[in-house]
C-alpha cells in the first residue's frame, strides 16, 4: 500500500506541516505495525509548493499511475478551517471578558473572508468589533494599524493573519503595547517557538490540539520532539497521525482498500487515539471535536522549552460544527435519499 504526504515541504507553511507531517505519518505507520492486509505500507512525500496546479498534477499522477491508496494534505490554511476555529475562539474569548476588539487583516480573499466570519462570530457571542485595519499582504511595518488599535482602547486585539505576517504583527505589537490579550485566529505552536515566550506571552488562539493536553498527546509530543530537534507538534502533525491511524484501522477492519467501503468503516469506528477531545465522524465526513482556547504562558510560568500554552477554555464540538444534515454536503443529501 502506498500513502502520499502532499504538503508544503520548504515554503512558509512548512513549519506547521511539511517534514514533520511526513514524520508523523511515518510514526503512525510504524505504530500500526508497518503492514495492512498482509501488504507493506510505503509512505512517500511530495512538495506542492502551495500551488494548486502543482498539487493537482502530483495527486493525479500518484492516483492514476502509482496507485496511491490515500493522501494526507497540508500546507496553506483554508478559509473553511480558519472560519471553523475562529468561532470557538470568539465565543470563548468573549466569555473570558474580551467583549470588544480591534482587528488587523490582510487585503486578500483569505483575509476578507476571515474578517467577515470573525465579525459574525464575535457578534453572535454578544461582542463587538470596534474597528479594523486592512493591509497589503507581506507588509513589514504594522505601525499605523497598531496605533489605531491602541487608540480604540479595546479589551482584545484581534489578529486575522497568519505565519510571517502574524509574527511580524505580534513582534511590533509588543513594541507599541496594544491591549492584552492578543487574540490570534490561527496561530500554531511553531509560531510561538519562532517568536519566543517573551514576545508571544498572553496570546490567545483556538486550536484542536495541544501536545500537553493528556497522556496520549504528551507521549506523541515527546516522540516528535525527540526526533525533530526539539520542535513540538502542531495540530496539523497530530491530525496527520490520527487520520492515517484511523484509516489503517478501517482498512484492516473492512478487509479491503476499496475507498467507499473504507470510508463507511471509518465513520463506524470510534476515534480512540485521544488527540482530540470527544472526536467523531459525521455522515458528511466532517471530523467533529471540542475546540480548545489556548493562552501562551509567560516565560516565568514555563517549565521547559516545550511548555508553551495553558488551556483556558473549551468549546464543545456540538456547539461549533453544523449538523451534517444542515451542512449542504452532497454526501449527506445522497444518504438521505
Amino acid at each position: 500500500m502506498r500513502l502520499l504526504v502532499l504538503d508544503d515541504m520548504t515554503g512558509i507553511y512548512s513549519g506547521i506541516g511539511g517534514p514533520n507531517t511526513f514524520r508523523a505519518v511515518g510514526m503512525a505507520v510504524a505504530d500500526f505495525g508497518g503492514t495492512v492486509l498482509g501488504r507493506p505500507i510505503e509512505v512517500v512525500t511530495a512538495n506542492h509548493q502551495n500551488k494548486p496546479d502543482v498539487g493537482s498534477a502530483i495527486a493525479r499522477e500518484e492516483i492514476d499511475e502509482k496507485g496511491v491508496a490515500a493522501i494526507t494534505l497540508g500546507g496553506a490554511p483554508s478559509v473553511g478551517l480558519v472560519a471553523q476555529t475562529l468561532a470557538g475562539e470568539a465565543g470563548a474569548v468573549v466569555e473570558q471578558g474580551g467583549d470588544t476588539r480591534y482587528r488587523i487583516a490582510p487585503d486578500h480573499v483569505f483575509g476578507h473572508a476571515l474578517a467577515t466570519d470573525s465579525t459574525a462570530a464575535v457578534e453572535e457571542a454578544d461582542g463587538k468589533v470596534l474597528g479594523e485595519t486592512v493591509y497589503p499582504l507581506d507588509t513589514p511595518d504594522m505601525t499605523s494599524a497598531l496605533l489605531s488599535a491602541q487608540g480604540f482602547g479595546d479589551k482584545v486585539f484581534g489578529l486575522a493573519n497568519t505565519e510571517t505576517d502574524l509574527e511580524t504583527t505580534i513582534k511590533q505589537a509588543r513594541e507599541f503595547g496594544p491591549p492584552d490579550p492578543l487574540a490570534a485566529m490561527l496561530v500554531h505552536v511553531s509560531n510561538v517557538e519562532a517568536l519566543g515566550l517573551d514576545t508571544a506571552q498572553n496570546i490567545r488562539t483556538a486550536t484542536s490540539f495541544y501536545w500537553g493536553l493528556n497522556d496520549q498527546t504528551r507521549a506523541f509530543g515527546e516522540r516528535m520532539t525527540a526526533s525533530n530537534g526539539g520542535h513540538v507538534p502542531t495540530m496539523g502533525h497530530a491530525g496527520a497521525y490520527s487520520a492515517i491511524t484511523h484509516y489503517l484501522e478501517a482498512v484492516a477492519a473492512a478487509g479491503t482498500t476499496d475507498a467507499a467501503t473504507v470510508t463507511t468503516k471509518m465513520k463506524d469506528l470510534p476515534i480512540t487515539d485521544g488527540f482530540f477531545e470527544n472526536a467523531s465522524i459525521h455522515e458528511n465526513g466532517r471530523i467533529v471535536y471540542d475546540m480548545l482556547l489556548a493562552e501562551v504562558v509567560a516565560p516565568e510560568q514555563s517549565t521547559g522549552p516545550a511548555d508553551l500554552c495553558d488551556i483556558v477554555a473549551r468549546v464543545p464540538g456540538k456547539d461549533l460544527f453544523l449538523p451534517a444534515e444542515e451542512s449542504g454536503c452532497p454526501l449527506t443529501a445522497a444518504k438521505s435519499n
